[in-house]
């Protein structure tokens, strides 16, 4: 059974515990927090010194948007194994992880992987993991939460296909919605990652893989603020509309760089138009 479908099958139940993110960040929870951030990012780098070659094409523009803080920035990425997310921000070097201290990621994960125990909790939201529970929509805490860092100027990183899957399929509306409810227009950059599976892979067992070559290829940002406001497009339906831009941006890069087969993205969107 594949680590996918374990997490289908135990998303029942919700969140058990208390909310993990302070009201009121204080000194000594920040300095947890970075501490945290930067053991997990050590561990990230170490998967690729020597072991497995880090390739990352067009790195510049994710920085400058990353050290932009005037406005909330989302990244979006596709999904292909269970952590993507740390080791796809190795390709942050340590002088400008220190120049960003202020603006480390938060990234939804599933609440039955991440938050399944108390210690896990406590763990994973200091490095900043916002628990998403599947079938709860997208006025959940844990989106409730990410508008609130957006609206901070922050950075929130979502895997909008919503699990991970060996091919492209439609994204959930959540993306939409942090686009939506933002108080300022958020920046986009899509990220497309290849061979990630194959230095952690989806079946068990469950252990690093040495010898590959990992691939990231960073798209051209997107502005919402039109993609906000064009059309006549309302509630649910801009909310859709948003998401469906999205999902087009990240495939197309795909298609680009050569790892999605051409015409998936217009194949998605045509069986999801309505």
């Amino acid at each position: 059974m594949t680590g996918t479908q374990r997490d289908l099958e135990a998303s029942k139940g919700g969140f058990k515990f208390a909310w993990p993110f302070p009201k009121k960040r204080t000194a000594l929870y920040k300095m947890k927090s970075l501490l945290t951030m930067g053991f997990v990012s050590s561990v990230s780098r170490i998967m690729f010194l020597g072991g497995n070659k880090l390739i990352v094409h067009k790195k510049e523009r994710f920085l400058k948007q990353l050290e932009d803080t005037s406005r909330p920035l989302i990244t979006i990425s596709n999904h292909r194994s269970n952590i993507d997310d740390p080791l796809m921000w190795a390709m942050i070097s340590f002088p400008e992880l220190l120049r960003n201290l202020n603006r480390n990621r938060y990234t939804l994960a599933a609440h039955n992987i991440c938050f399944s125990k108390q210690w896990h909790t406590n763990i994973f939201s200091l490095g900043r993991c916002v628990p998403c529970v599947r079938g709860e929509g997208v006025y959940q805490p844990g989106m409730n939460f990410s508008v609130d860092m957006l609206n901070e100027n922050g950075w929130v990183h979502i895997f909008p296909e919503g699990r991970v899957t060996a091919d492209p399929i439609r994204f959930k509306w959540g993306v939409g919605r942090l686009v939506m409810d933002s108080i300022a227009p958020p920046i986009i950059v899509p990220i497309w990652c290849q061979n990630m599976q194959n230095v952690w892979p989806v079946y068990p067992p469950y252990y690093p893989r040495f010898g590959h070559t990992v691939e990231v290829h960073v798209g051209e940002p997107i502005d919402t603020h039109e993609m906000r406001t064009a059309g006549a497009h309302e509630g649910i339906h801009r909310r859709k509309y948003i998401t469906d831009q999205l999902q087009t941006a990240l495939f197309d890069l795909g298609e680009r760089v050569g790892h999605v087969e051409k015409g998936t993205s217009l194949k998605l969107l045509r069986e999801n138009k309505d």
